[in-house]
């Protein structure tokens, strides 16, 4: 599996997963009761998990167990030389290595260090190859 093919897979999950929902209004905040079949006076029932994401309180733990599961899924495909090749191209592509020469961003998306790569088989190599991919693109 690739990189994005992953990333889809975690974003459909997330998606799809039943009992949550964004608001960034008072309005949004109670339309997305509504969806869950709660009213504005039933905030005991839902609490926030950050960036205006609404949850039950009874899909909490299943929604933590999914991003853990999710998460642990990233890291350890991370750590296969393959896998890192494409998630270091897609990432250094989308944070515009070819303009900016800086791969922070891209390190920070993958909540990698350079270390990190190293420490992978073959990582000096595949960052390399990474970044003349990304700037093959740009022209």
């Amino acid at each position: 599996m690739k990189y994005n093919e992953l990333k889809e897979k975690n974003a459909k999950e997330l998606n799809d997963f039943d009992g949550i929902f964004f608001a960034f209004s008072n309005e949004q905040f109670i339309e997305g009761m509504k969806k869950l079949g709660l009213n504005e006076d039933d905030k005991d029932k839902v609490c926030s998990f950050g960036s205006g994401g609404i949850i039950l309180k009874s899909r909490s733990k299943a929604f933590n167990d999914m991003f853990k599961r999710n998460s642990s899924a990233m890291e350890e495909a991370l750590k296969k030389p393959d896998f890192l090749l494409s998630a270091l191209s897609y990432e250094l592509s989308n944070h515009e290595f070819c303009i900016t020469y800086n791969y922070e961003d891209t390190f920070d998306a993958l909540g990698l260090t350079i270390d990190d790569i190293l420490s992978v088989e073959g990582g000096r190599d595949i960052l390399k190859q990474a970044r003349e991919s990304s700037l093959q693109d740009c022209f």
